[in-house]
């Protein structure tokens, strides 16, 4: 399909993906482990419902510091995603702020807010908007704001909308989480350390299975023209998926040269192979472009192209 075609036919679904408002990897088969990665253990937040939501992890304290290299910050990359960002009006009042956040992992329905909050502030005004405490003397619900329900804590807040059972969205049994699925585990080793990571929908019946476009820094950060990276990752379903996969994406490459001049793309081998592709920024160009402008690698792997 022609580059132009791909725009304007999956320029929504990509962009959806950061609407949830941002290394080496494994060839063969089984889990990639993954080890203590904080992208990793948010993901354990989750639970695995069988849903195709998206995701989108933000180490917010790297973000600011990141954020400050650039003129006009990283906007929407910058921040969290999920219900809460935009409640409106939020029933917490001014008793949370974005200050208050180091870190999220959200979709559209649930997820967490970590960070040091102060539990009597935000419990008074939710009080005062008419939440109350359920039976388990936890869980914070109001049937009248479109049934979020919220867990507040002094380091994080659990939240997930539609009614009191949607809180097992965020409180996974042992296993059953996203962080438990070799798929989210291969990608997550594949991205390595990055400040922002959004994954799309696992789709297991679909060629690729899993992907996911995370944010690197440059080693300094804060300074003007700061450099970002952009790591893109997918799982496709065998060989011959991964290979065509790496071929559309170099084809992209060179077709909308110069705007992913110096990426890399790289292709496993094995059951269900990784493909990575690293696309380096310029200083001028704020992180997140791949999703939110420069949209082509990812529809260059959309289902339609295989």
């Amino acid at each position: 399909m022609p580059t132009t075609a791909r725009r304007s036919v999956l320029g929504a679904t990509a962009l959806a993906v950061i609407l949830v408002a941002g290394t080496g990897c494994s060839s063969g088969s089984g889990p990639a482990g993954g080890g203590d990665s904080e992208v990793l253990e948010s993901l354990g937040v989750l639970a695995e419902d069988g849903s195709t939501q998206q995701v989108a992890y933000l180490d917010v304290d790297k973000a600011r510091e990141v954020g400050k290299g650039y003129e006009r910050g990283l906007g929407s990359v910058g921040l969290p995603g999920g219900v809460l960002s935009g409640y409106p009006p939020p029933p917490w009042g001014e008793a949370l702020t974005m200050t208050q956040v180091d870190a999220s992992i959200d979709t559209s329905s649930a997820g967490r807010w970590s960070g040091s909050f102060d539990v009597e502030a935000i419990t008074a005004e939710l009080k005062s908007n008419g939440y109350r405490q359920t039976g388990d003397d936890e869980t914070w619900t109001n049937s009248g704001r479109n049934g979020l329900s919220l867990r507040v804590s002094k380091q994080e807040i659990l939240y997930a909308v539609d009614d009191e059972a949607s809180m097992a969205a965020v409180t996974p049994e042992n296993g059953d989480s996203l962080g438990d699925k070799e798929e989210y585990q291969r990608v997550t080793e594949c991205l390595g350390d990055v400040y922002r990571a959004d994954f799309s929908s696992l789709t297991s019946a679909e060629p690729v299975h899993l992907s996911a476009l995370g944010q690197r820094a440059a080693a300094s950060t804060g300074t003007t023209g700061a450099k970002n990276t952009e790591i893109f990752c997918l799982i496709a379903k065998d060989e011959a998926t991964a290979d065509r996969a790496a071929e559309n994406l170099r084809s992209v490459v060179a077709e909308e040269a110069p705007a992913f001049d110096g990426t890399k793309v790289t292709v496993g081998k094995g059951d269900r192979p990784v493909v990575r592709a690293v696309v380096p920024d310029t200083g001028a160009q704020r992180p997140g472009r791949l999703i939110l402008s420069d949209t082509d690698l990812w529809m260059a792997v959309a289902p339609s192209e295989f």
